[in-house]
């Protein structure tokens, strides 16, 4: 079988440079912290964000840690406090008495923002990643 390609239009994906983006979440799932973690089995979401205006750009991965039974209050807190800035970012109705983590996930995919991004520092070989900035919430007049 014979298969025609131009294998110089494969290319790695390459970040985008620090800026303002659309932004589009394409895949959300509740997974448990891995052993590296400060709580190893934690629950947590596990967010991919795509830039639907940019070619060649690998998505973002953004991790949000979800309150735990064992957390003290001030921990818990905080969690629900960057989930909730995550929410408000891609206009995702915010919950008001508890988590229905299937239901969120299912509402996250798809949402957009038009948000900051930057870059991280060089990791041990050298790449370089695109990292979301999460703002903090205006508050209300």
């Amino acid at each position: 079988t014979y298969i025609p390609a131009n294998f110089d239009d494969a290319k790695e994906p390459q970040p985008v440079g620090g800026g303002r983006y659309n932004l589009q979440i394409t895949e959300a799932v509740e997974v448990k912290s891995g052993a590296n973690s400060k709580r190893p089995g934690s629950p947590q979401f596990r967010v991919s964000i795509g830039f639907p205006d940019e070619q060649n750009v690998p998505n973002m991965t953004q991790w949000i840690s979800l309150p735990h039974e064992d957390d003290e209050a001030k921990s818990a807190n905080f969690k629900l406090l960057l989930l909730k800035r995550f929410l408000v970012l891609f206009n995702i109705p915010v919950p008001r008495d508890g988590i229905d983590t299937d239901r969120l996930a299912m509402e996250m995919v798809g949402a957009t923002a038009n948000a900051e991004v930057n870059l991280s520092d060089p990791d041990d070989n050298g790449n370089v990643y695109n990292r979301l900035v999460v703002p903090r919430i205006r508050e209300e007049d």
